[in-house]
């Protein structure tokens, strides 16, 4: 009996270190204001090839409800995203969110990452830098 709780304690070790190995990420932030807006992506990598990208803009005006619908697109090495016709939140945030599989290209930590907001025809090109 003891020699068979021996052998299955090395087997759970291997099994939990193949567990804590595939759940471990990376993550990494980029963030960038001008005048009316500030912004920031945050990425995250794990190791089994997987990204996620979360990215919340924030007006810095006072009249949040003059903004009205915008359009935001962000640019980084692979690849964007972005919304149109939709509105602020009560507090003046917008926030988003894209995902990437395996076989979709991943955003290198010293990508140049641009985001173009549009809003009642005016356009801003915010360069967002890494943190």
């Amino acid at each position: 009996m003891g020699c068979i709780i021996i052998k299955k304690i090395p087997s759970l070790l291997v099994v939990l270190m193949l567990l804590l190995t595939a759940c471990s990420s990376k993550t990494f932030t980029f963030s960038g204001k001008t005048d009316n807006w500030s912004a920031e992506l945050k990425v995250t990598q794990t190791n089994d090839d997987y990204e996620t990208q979360e990215f919340k803009l924030q007006y810095k005006g006072k009249d949040i409800n003059s903004v009205g619908e915008l359009t935001y697109n962000i640019e980084t090495n692979a690849g964007g995203f972005g919304e149109s016709g939709i509105k602020l939140t009560k507090g003046g945030f917008l926030i988003g969110k894209d995902e990437a599989n395996p076989t979709n290209a991943k955003v290198i930590e010293d990508s140049e990452v641009k985001v173009t907001v549009e809003w009642n025809g005016n356009t801003e090109t915010i360069l967002l830098s890494k943190n």
